[in-house]
């Protein structure tokens, strides 16, 4: 609260509250402050409407009410009052700061304004920040307000909802220094809210000579940078990341720029040209150059560059080692060059001691791990998964990286004892040594690392048991230990870890019952068992987690019967399993950090690794290989949104329930190898997503449900029932009276007449009859007659070149290829047959044109219809060209109903971000091919997937 008495001193020209976090209401008297002209309530968060107090405050200059609860609805304008000098307004909002080593931790809520008309009133105006008011107004709506701004020179909208064009005032705003449209990445957003629907920038802003900050990031730009902004020799700092930006582009663009210390075009379609020689003459700062297709060797003008303090070269296909002068760059603190293939061991320069974040991730690295040469006391980030490191981590790594929140060793070949010193970061949040070969014990020691939220040790060669002092780590979220030989019971301690999302200790040896405790886990939503020695019951206590959508317990020892209450998973009944965001961000030095999660699902018979934010959407519960026994309990039917079920090889009895027929989006069902008998449902033809459906092995009869996805089964599915009839088995009449003695209903007589009745034999002799007479009525005479033959043949060949869209082709000869212009039959590689698509004709399929000529050699035509003899030949390079074609291709289908092949080319075009291009065609049984001109776009592609594309899951895999 603020004191009354504050506001008793009349004379007051300055007032700063900032950052107090007050909250309540403002006294009425701040009104009664005429002399004052600054005031600053931001970050704060107030309960009423700050503005109706100011509104007779006529000497203001200068306004900041951003994060401090400010509600522009209503009239801002009559708020305002006769406030005409103003010259600085900052209304910002939506602001969301998650990290937790900062002295503050805050959020202000969404600020909404359904028009600027107020600004009229302060014409006069220099500065105006409305970065996060949900503005959702179209550039067309922002050119009066603009207009009458002349003197602006601060413009800042940021993540205001805006739409449509960027407005063409911007122009006539020769004041502009700082203009800011992108969507600010300085922290993580509870909310992105961009610039929709954008067509190109605006070549218009090249001539605003006075324009020194622009921030267009995070939009949805399309086409190439305008050569206008050569021109903006002032700008000091230029932001088009994360826009669909394409093109060429040479940095040499940007010389007459000097000024220029903040330079980033990460993340468009861009292809960043840097010659060999070229030296800058500008010293950057920030130089953001992430998937920009530089490729080659590291820009040697780096070496030139002794301010750098960001460098991302990030997925640009480099490659070479790092060279000496690299570690002369003293400055840089911010180093991103994750995803290229860059090799050989770091410079003896390479000093990690002064930097904060390093991420040399997915590269060829070899050596041993880098330690700083003294306790490095900034560095927050230091990730090398991914390389080829060897040999162990120093024992006194725990020294040597005492500020370090996120170490991350995972996928190299690093072994030993995993060294107890670790336990010294007091700030380490994420551990990851995944994927090495590390031996051992975990050390309890870890535990005291209180502020570590992800803890991953899988696919390892660690033994013992689970520290009991691991419910220590309060503040865990991920605990991620498969794969190792781990035995004993899962400790007692692991219930205090009360955040606990992610639990997986898959493929070990262990033991015991699967405890009660593990019910109390609120906000746990993937619990992997999998492959362990666990015994007993299933506990009735898992049906109280709430947040879970991923359950797996199969290849256990369990017994008894599944307990009713699984049908009570409350994130699988709504169908919102990811709102606990398992991939929190955390803000790491100013700058965003997401975790790199992974699990492995069974999923129709494959054990898929689904990572990102398909994690989060995925719902499955794998009770298989177990002992259990009993019915199936109905309220599973409960779980609408579940995915993926598989009860299978276990001792289940009874009938499949019919509210399975409720489960609308499961995509996989295994029932096999139990004892189920019965009917299967009618209902659950109802299931569209049903693309995988096992019963094999059971005791189930009757007819097989007809229609829809139940008309692709394969026989292989229903085997192993002999009571089981119609399609797709190739019995034709089936019984249920053999289980009356089970309390199985009889089958109907109408149904019995049904399923006896039988084709007459007459009915095929009559067939084959007339099928002899029809074919040996025309070939019998084309084979005797050979003027006919080859009229027929001409005919046909002539059709042929019709359908394939050239009528005129079908008389001309094919040119020869080669440069004797033949080709010998003898160089042809035995392979499968080529086929066409429709539309395409037999020489195009084998040729490649650019700018109407060829560039490979056609096809040779050597058929003799006289002789009946019809074939081509195919050059070698011919074939080369089609083989690397294929290595360039993936073939994916679609888990689910498939969506329209308009939707699949829209989704790649907005969310894969791709270097170079992908042809994305349509062909048979639902299934698709990708053609990608860039081998690192498919790679990346085919990592990042399966792709939820609606509410169908694409799965790819190369050709």
């Amino acid at each position: 609260m603020l004191s009354p008495a504050l506001f008793k001193l009349k004379n007051l020209e300055h007032l700063d509250l900032s950052a107090n976090f007050l909250s309540g209401v403002i006294p009425a008297e701040l009104s009664s402050l005429h002399r004052l002209k600054h005031l600053d309530l931001s970050f704060n968060y107030f309960e009423d409407h700050i503005l109706k107090h100011i509104s007779s405050l006529h000497n203001l200059i200068y306004l900041n009410l951003s994060y401090a609860g400010v509600d522009l609805d209503g009239s801002i304008q009559w708020r305002l009052g006769n406030i005409s000098q103003l010259q600085v307004i900052n209304l910002s909002s939506r602001l969301y700061i998650q990290e937790e080593s900062s002295f503050f931790s805050y959020y202000c809520g969404p600020v909404y304004s359904s028009s600027l008309e107020w600004t009229e009133i302060v014409q006069g105006l220099q500065h105006l920040s409305l970065q996060g008011v949900e503005l959702n107004m179209t550039g067309e709506q922002l050119e009066a307000p603009l207009s009458w701004l002349h003197n602006l020179r601060h413009l800042n909208l940021k993540d205001c909802a805006l739409s449509g064009h960027v407005p063409n005032a911007l122009q006539n705003l020769s004041h502009l220094s700082h203009l800011q449209l992108g969507t600010i990445m300085s922290y993580v957003l509870l909310v992105q809210r961009q610039v929709q629907n954008s067509t190109n920038v605006p070549p218009e802003l090249g001539g605003i000579p006075s324009l020194e900050v622009l921030y267009l990031d995070n939009n949805q730009l399309n086409g190439s940078i305008p050569t206008s902004l050569r021109c903006l020799s002032r700008l000091s700092s230029l932001n088009l990341a994360k826009n669909n930006l394409e093109g060429y582009i040479s940095l040499h663009f940007f010389e007459n720029a000097t000024r220029l210390v903040e330079l980033v075009l990460s993340y468009n379609k861009l292809t960043v040209l840097i010659e060999p020689e070229w030296i800058p003459p500008m010293q950057f700062k920030d130089l953001g150059l992430g998937s920009c297709n530089i490729g080659g060797l590291i820009p040697a003008f780096l070496s030139t560059q002794y301010s750098l303090r960001y460098l991302d070269l990030s997925n640009n296909s480099l490659f070479g080692n790092i060279p000496a002068w690299f570690g002369d760059l003293s400055t840089l603190a911010d180093l991103y060059m994750s995803h290229n293939n860059l090799q050989g061991e770091l410079p003896s320069t390479f000093d990690i001691t002064y930097y904060s974040q390093i991420y040399l991730d997915d590269n060829m690295l070899t050596g041993s791990v880098p330690v700083p040469s003294v306790p490095a006391s900034i560095l927050d980030v230091l990730d090398l998964s991914q390389n080829r490191y060897t040999g162990f981590i120093p024992v006194e790594i725990g020294s040597l990286l005492p500020a370090i929140q996120f170490l991350l060793y995972s996928q190299n070949d690093l072994r030993g004892d995993i060294p107890t010193s670790i336990g010294l970061m007091q700030d380490l949040q994420d551990l990851d040594l995944s994927d090495n070969n590390f031996e051992g014990k975990i050390p309890p020691i870890l535990t005291n690392c209180s502020a570590l939220k992800r803890l991953n040790l899988a696919n390892n060669k660690l033994s013992g048991e689970i520290p009991s002092n691991i419910g220590s780590l309060r503040q865990l979220e991920k605990l991620h230990l498969s794969d190792n030989m781990l035995k004993g019971n899962l400790p007692f301690g692991v219930q205090n870890c009360s955040k606990l999302q992610i639990l997986d200790v898959a493929h070990n040896f262990l033991s015991g019952n699967i405890p009660l405790w593990l019910g109390q886990l609120s906000d746990l939503m993937i619990l992997v068992l999998r492959s362990n020695k666990f015994r007993g019951r299933i506990p009735h206590a898992l049906g109280n987690l709430s947040s879970l959508h991923v359950l797996d317990i199969s290849h256990n020892n369990l017994t008894g019967a599944i307990p009713p209450e699984l049908g009570r998973f409350a994130a699988i009944i709504a169908g919102q399993p990811g709102e606990s965001n398992v991939l929190a961000g955390r803000s790491v030095n100013g700058r965003p950090y997401y975790y790199k999660e992974e699990v492995n699902v069974s999923n129709k018979r494959l054990n898929l690794a689904y990572g990102d934010s398909v994690l989060l959407l995925i719902t499955a519960i794998d009770l298989s290989s177990n002992q259990l026994s009993g019915d199936i309990p109905s309220e599973i039917g409960n779980l609408k949104h579940l995915h993926v079920l598989n009860l299978s090889g276990n001792s289940l009895t009874g009938e499949i329930p019919v509210s399975f027929g409720l489960l609308e989006q499961l995509e996989s069902l295994d029932l096999s190898n139990n004892k189920l008998h019965g009917r299967i449902p009618v209902e659950m033809v109802q299931l569209s997503f049903l693309s995988f459906f096992i019963v094999s092995n059971n005791m189930l009869c009757g007819r097989i449900p007809t229609g829809r996805q139940f008309s692709k089964f394969n026989s292989t599915y229903f085997s192993g029932n002999p009571g089981l009839c119609g399609f797709p088995v190739d019995k034709r009449s089936c019984s249920c009276e053999h289980n009356s003695s089970a309390g199985m209903p009889p089958v109907s007589q109408d149904e019995e007449d049904e399923e006896e009745e039988e084709i007459p034999w007459y009915w095929y002799v009559s067939w084959m009859a007339s099928f002899a007479v029809g074919l040996w009525g025309v070939f019998g005479v084309l084979c005797l007659k050979k003027k006919w033959r080859i009229i027929y043949i001409r005919v046909l060949d002539g059709y042929v070149d019709l359908v394939d869209g050239d009528p005129q082709a079908g008389d001309k000869p094919i040119d020869a290829g080669g440069e004797n212009g033949e080709s010998r039959a003898g160089d042809i590689p035995r392979q499968e047959p080529i086929r066409r698509d429709s539309g395409q004709s037999w020489t195009s399929l084998f040729s490649v044109k650019s700018s109407g000529k060829s560039l490979l050699p056609p096809v040779r035509n050597i058929s003799d219809p006289e002789k009946g003899r019809f074939s081509i030949e195919i050059p070698n390079l011919v074939i080369e060209h089609n083989i690397n074609f294929m290595a360039m291709t993936l073939v994916g289908n679609f888990l689910g109903l498939r969506p329209n092949i308009d939707i699949v080319k829209a989704f790649a075009k907005c969310k894969w971000v791709l270097k170079g291009q992908v042809e994305i065609t349509a062909m048979s049984k639902g299934v698709l091919s990708l053609a990608f001109s860039c081998k690192e776009d498919m790679s990346r592609v085919l990592s990042d997937g399966p792709w939820l594309i609606g509410k169908s899951m694409l799965a790819l895999q190369k050709w």
